[in-house]
């Protein structure tokens, strides 16, 4: 009986998953996927659909304690900075230097995060990919994505972030707007919105933010998520 049991259990998960789209108003694409591909369709709507919308349940929790520093951010950064002088550990000098990154003050938080990666953490994948990404922010494209190739060489690309990342140090906006017409994950828009914007493509940018809104139109739940966000911030793009 447990044998038939746990030979059942991917179908079990394969028709929650069908269950979930269909109750969740999720695009019918990921049916097709997760029939057809039931283990890799499965896995990439996991990471890309429900593990997001937990993340934005959890956000909303958190929202009340962090709405002083998001009000006042340079609050949380001398909180910090007082933090490491006192207790100068990995951990602070971390959350320090991620801090930096929010500031846009990319330098020190590089700086924070080399000061890290020595003795057994000189090859901390989370360390090594906060630095990449703070690189990338910074505009140092070339030098992000020659530590990327050095990432991989040594650590795979685990969760979708990474392949994010990856993605747009190589410049395949043209796989990134894929995944975004083909998911409905609005920070993957976001993420192309922003490079069309800056490259002076306004036509671009407006066609993600078409895509966005008739997915709003087509599937209410999506503004109760962290997509809402997203939209709302890709907006700002065209002023």
């Amino acid at each position: 009986m447990l044998y038939y049991l746990i030979g059942a259990l991917p179908y079990i998960l394969q028709l929650l998953l069908i269950v979930h789209i269909i109750k969740n108003h999720k695009p019918f694409l990921w049916l097709w996927l997760i029939v057809f591909l039931p283990y890799i369709g499965g896995i990439v709507y996991i990471i890309m659909e429900i593990i997001p919308d937990l993340i934005s349940s959890d956000a909303v929790g958190k929202m009340g304690r962090n709405l002083a520093d998001a009000v006042n951010p340079g609050r949380k950064l001398s909180e910090l900075e007082s933090l490491v002088k006192r207790q100068d550990t990995i951990a602070n000098r971390t959350k320090l230097a991620d801090c930096y990154v929010s500031l846009e003050r990319f330098e020190e938080a590089i700086a924070l995060y080399d000061s890290c990666l020595t003795g057994p953490y000189s090859d901390d994948a989370d360390l090594l990919v906060k630095k990449i990404n703070a690189l990338f922010l910074w505009g140092k494209t070339d030098t992000a994505k020659a530590l990327m190739d050095e990432f991989k060489k040594k650590h795979k690309l685990e969760n979708a972030y990474l392949v994010l990342l990856d993605l747009q140090l190589s410049g395949d906006w043209e796989k990134l707007m894929d995944i975004f017409t083909n998911t409905s994950n609005f920070r993957v828009g976001y993420v192309c919105a922003e490079h069309f914007a800056k490259s002076g493509d306004t036509s671009s940018t407006q066609k993600v933010i078409d895509i966005m809104e008739e997915n709003l139109r087509l599937y209410k739940y999506l503004k109760r998520t962290e997509n809402f966000a997203w939209y709302k911030k890709t907006k700002k793009l065209l002023g």
